[in-house]
């Protein structure tokens, strides 16, 4: 909920959209640093343990970027924020290849749709609360403000449920070792994390900045885009749900290509038009694509990734995925500061082309053939 609308009330106090890059830059800046470390500590202590670690200083770094307008204060909760806010993806692939078995494609789809379901339930909401409380507060700033505390006071309360799962331990009690993540990396690991960047400049370019498309480019409203948000989630889980059985059936490897393909198409498609309908239903139909996609990515690498090396796979995607990011944020912000909204949706649909080529160059040969594992 707060993340809708947090662009908005960074630009509200005055601060230019160049600064809100960096900000926004923080966060995928601190998740690179902090990956391979939060993977030691998973592998450590154990997913429920690090769980809630990770989700208390999510919701307090939350905090901490927006009871303040001072700067210095901004950036440090965004930066904290990326420090552990890469625990959720870099858990959650060793976390359900553990359990799961040989049904990681459900799994990780329904983990997904989890995801999607309750980001477009807050989407909506917080896009409709600023026009619903604009009376009761005595600025748009206040109103903003207001709205993020609560929606970050949700997420540490949202730790609860974690304290009642059974009491886990590390899935292998071995010594930790660095060798998987730097030294002996896994040759796959190398050739994901470089198809990660480009995955993640495809889709930090919209994703950062869509909110701000629709008010100052479409010359929409907020409300729209939460509207948008929330039905968002209607195409996402049609897909999700077909895709574990379209990876059965058809080749997972070839699923996942031919969802980067179309991303590519319709992320232009989302930004040469200033027509909101127009453009939030490709935003709509990018956004679904990607999800799919991603889900069966990550169930994918999982199933390629050795087990000595998945935890290091899952914290290198999450690292080059975040400098990809970081280039989005930074780059996003100096485009929109000048005006050159359309070059977000064309530099995100290469992104994605390039993403499709390297995916197939490093992996068509093996994986799509009919003995394909």
């Amino acid at each position: 909920m707060g993340e809708v609308d947090f662009n908005l009330y960074i630009l509200s106090m005055n601060m230019s959209p160049d600064f809100l890059g960096v900000i926004l830059s923080l966060t995928p800046f601190a998740q690179v640093l902090a990956a391979i470390p939060i993977g030691f500590l998973a592998e450590k202590i154990g997913s429920k343990r690090s769980l809630i670690l990770v989700n208390l200083v999510v919701g307090l770094s939350y905090l901490l970027r927006v009871f303040s307008p001072n700067q210095t204060l901004i950036l440090l909760g965004s930066f904290i924020l990326g420090t552990v806010r890469t625990g959720y993806f870099i858990i959650q692939m060793p976390f359900i290849s553990q359990y799961a078995g040989k049904q990681k494609d459900k799994e990780y789809s329904f983990a997904s749709i989890t995801i999607y379901s309750s980001t477009a339930f807050g989407n909506l909401i917080g896009g409709f609360l600023p026009v619903l409380l604009a009376s009761l507060f005595i600025n748009e700033t206040s109103t903003y403000r207001t709205i993020m505390v609560w929606a970050s006071l949700l997420i540490i309360l949202g730790t609860t449920p974690l304290f009642f799962l059974k009491k886990d331990k590390p899935a292998d009690t071995r010594k930790i070792s660095l060798s998987p993540y730097l030294k002996g990396i896994d040759k796959n690991t190398v050739k994901f994390a470089g198809i990660e960047f480009f995955l993640g400049t495809g889709f930090g370019f919209l994703l950062f900045y869509m909110n701000i498309i629709f008010v100052y480019y479409y010359k929409s409203n907020l409300q729209a885009y939460g509207t948008m948000s929330a039905v968002l989630i209607i195409p996402i889980v049609i897909l999700l749900l077909a895709g574990p059985s379209l990876a059965k059936k058809f080749n997972g490897l070839k699923i996942i290509l031919i969802t980067r393909i179309l991303s590519s198409l319709f992320a232009v498609f989302t930004i040469i038009t200033t027509n909101a309908l127009i453009g939030a239903s490709a935003y709509i139909i990018f956004r679904s694509l990607i999800g799919a996609g991603t889900s069966l990515w990550l169930s994918f690498a999982s199933s390629v990734a050795t087990k000595r090396s998945r935890t290091a796979t899952s914290a290198w995607l999450e690292i080059t995925f975040q400098i990809g990011f970081i280039a989005a944020a930074l780059g996003g912000g100096h485009l929109i500061a000048r005006g050159s909204y359309p070059a977000l949706g064309i530099i995100s649909g290469v992104s994605m082309v390039i993403a499709f080529l390297l995916t197939y160059l490093f992996f068509g040969k093996k994986y799509l053939s009919p003995h394909a594992e």
